[in-house]
């Protein structure tokens, strides 16, 4: 049954149409002029040098900074210890990531390996610290929690040393 009305209803749309197609008087119209295909591939240019050394220390900020606050907030639930040692892997891997993307995006490889190789140690070396010994297990002294909060907040000094080193590399390497 509902074939049918749609069919219908297609019918009744299409009968409006089709008539006044049939009264529409017929009028000449100039053939277009032909048109290039388009292409196949569109190439974009890459930035220039100054545009790349201007956005590489930005981009290095934010990936060491919106983990870190995104880190924070998951740490400040404080209602599971789940939360908080995803919060660690959420800070780790923006510090570990931070000094490859800032001197990645400026082309500066060598760089971005010597300084990335640092910070990505020493996130890896706190993740393994949590591993072992759980920071976030209360009945832990704090002299229980000093190997990791040392590796996270080396991890975080190592971000920022190649983050900083971003800003001061990309205004001598300009040619």
């Amino acid at each position: 049954m509902t074939k049918r009305w749609v069919a219908a209803l297609i019918l009744l749309g299409l009968a409006p149409a089709a008539s006044a197609a049939e009264t529409a008087p017929l009028v000449p119209v100039a053939p277009l002029p032909p048109t290039p295909p388009p292409p196949l591939v569109v190439e974009a240019a890459p930035a220039p040098r100054a545009t790349r050394d201007a956005i590489a220390p930005i981009a290095g900020t934010l990936t060491m900074l919106v983990p870190f606050a995104v880190g924070c907030a998951l740490w400040s639930n404080g209602t599971s210890d789940e939360l908080q040692k995803a919060g660690t892997y959420v800070m780790a891997a923006g510090f570990a990531a931070a000094p490859i993307v800032s001197h990645g995006v400026a082309g500066r490889w060598r760089r971005a390996a010597a300084f990335g190789s640092v910070s990505v140690a020493t996130s890896a070396g706190a993740l393994v610290a949590m591993e072992l010994k759980d920071p976030f297990y209360p009945p832990f002294t704090n002299r229980q929690r000093v190997p990791f909060g040392m590796l996270l907040t080396s991890s975080l000094f190592a971000a920022a040393v190649g983050v900083f080193d971003s800003f001061l590399t990309a205004p001598r390497e300009r040619p």
